[in-house]
């Protein structure tokens, strides 16, 4: 293929997350189909436009409370909302490496006197670098829409006894409540080997390559929907 060279397979198996690559032409793409299925690997050649698009915004919860019959939800503004369980479709998980942008200050930046230092006279300085978050995604029935949490920004009082110093092991038990109460519901990797016990969470490089894998599974779910229905 004259679009691609060696290095492209070492670059392609670092960020692929359910899908492959975007953008080829027909004829490439079922040229790369044939070439992976004498490998071995099955894929499926799909049409950019048929594929879901994830639902924007996120609603962002700070705090939940397990309920018989639903879910209770909490916003960061404190309100609550209900989520009943087999409204819920799909439970994403990961430790997502992100773009972090943080302040830095001058190396010439003096000791602080009279409750003001000297940076204040300064132009700010800001470090780019990533750091790995915990982040879970729920989507509801359809993909019409998403809630996420920040494990870092989390309540996880809903533990009660269980709750622990630990933050990646908080965030595997309220993985494990939700797989119980939704048992229905799909898991991607992430989820699913945080709901295994033990371990250190499922790591993704970047956020594009998590939210391609859920771009996927949303396609194959969309697809499995469609053969029920026929």
């Amino acid at each position: 293929m004259p679009s691609l060279r060696d290095i492209d397979a070492q670059n392609m198996f670092q960020d692929s997350y359910g899908i492959l690559i975007n953008g080829l032409e027909l004829v490439d793409a079922n040229a790369l189909q044939e070439a992976l299925q004498g490998e071995g690997i099955a894929t499926h050649v799909v049409g950019e436009s048929e594929l879901p698009v994830i639902p924007p915004p996120a609603k962002v919860i700070r705090q939940i409370e397990f309920l018989q019959a639903h879910l209770n939800m909490y916003d960061p503004m404190g309100r609550v909302f209900a989520l009943p369980w087999q409204d819920i479709m799909l439970l994403a998980a990961g430790n997502v490496k992100m773009p972090d942008s943080r302040k830095a200050k001058p190396a010439h930046e003096e000791q602080q006197f009279h409750g003001m230092s000297h940076d204040t006279f300064t132009d700010s300085r800001f470090r780019e670098g990533t750091q790995f978050q915990l982040i879970l995604e729920i989507f509801l029935v359809g993909g019409v829409a998403r809630y996420t949490i920040s494990a870092e920004s989390f309540d996880f009082g809903n533990l009660e006894s269980r709750l622990t110093p630990n933050l990646q092991a908080n965030f595997s038990l309220l993985l494990e409540d939700l797989a119980q109460f939704a048992p229905h519901a799909g898991l991607n990797r992430g989820a699913y080997l945080a709901t295994q016990g033990g371990g250190e969470l499922f790591k993704y490089p970047s956020k594009h390559a998590f939210y391609e894998e859920l771009v996927w599974m949303l396609w194959r779910i969309s697809q499995a929907k469609s053969l029920t229905e026929s």
